[in-house]
Parts: structure tokens; C-alpha cells; sequence
């Protein structure tokens, strides 16, 4: 039988785990999006009206999903550096779009 070579599945393999990262990444960005444009903007503005109820029920987003799909995102990378192989673009996209739900997570963290 033709099997494929252990690069072409090392190659799979990054593949997959930059795809799961970038799933990942979609995901978390448009939940803390979400929550930094309407949730935290409705609090803000409750502030700034002095109601303190509806200031008190801020949320604040966990940095842990965001860091998981950086460290999914980078075993994607090291799979396909240690075969010598180019990295799949999900891996790259997948990095970029957890760093950002990790940079909106702190936004949100400072309001």
C-alpha cells in the first residue's frame, strides 16, 4: 500500500492543529468583541450616570482560552519546524486571531 511519509503527516498533523487553533481564535474574538463593545460600553456608560447595579455586573473575559490557542497555534508551528516543512497559514492565522481575543481580554480587563 502507498502510505504517505512521516513528513507528509507531521505536515497533516500542524495542519490540524492551526485549523483548531484558528476555529479557536474566531470563536474568542467575537465573544470578547462582543463583550468589550456592548457589554463593557453599557457598564461604562452606567458609571458615568451613577448607577451603580448595572456598573457592579461587569465581566470580565478569561485570558486562558486565548493562551490555549496560542500554545495549539504554536505546537502547529514546532510540529512543522522540527521536519524542516513551511508552516501551514492556519497555524499563523490562528496565532494571530488568539492574540488578538489576548489583547482584547486586557482591553477589557482595564475598563
Amino acid at each position: 500500500m502507498n502510505e504517505p511519509d512521516p513528513a507528509t503527516r507531521i505536515s497533516y498533523v500542524s495542519w490540524i492543529l492551526g485549523q483548531t487553533s484558528s476555529i479557536l481564535g474566531i470563536i474568542l474574538v467575537v465573544i470578547y468583541g462582543f463583550d468589550l463593545i456592548l457589554l463593557q460600553a453599557r457598564s461604562i456608560y452606567a458609571q458615568n450616570l451613577g448607577e451603580v447595579g448595572q456598573a457592579a455586573e461587569a465581566w470580565i473575559p478569561p485570558f486562558s482560552p486565548a493562551l490555549i490557542g496560542l500554545a495549539i497555534a504554536l505546537a502547529g508551528w514546532l510540529a512543522a519546524h522540527l521536519r524542516s516543512l513551511i508552516c501551514p497559514v492556519p497555524v499563523l492565522v490562528g496565532a494571530g486571531l488568539n492574540l488578538f481575543a489576548l489583547i482584547l481580554a486586557l482591553i477589557a480587563l482595564t475598563y
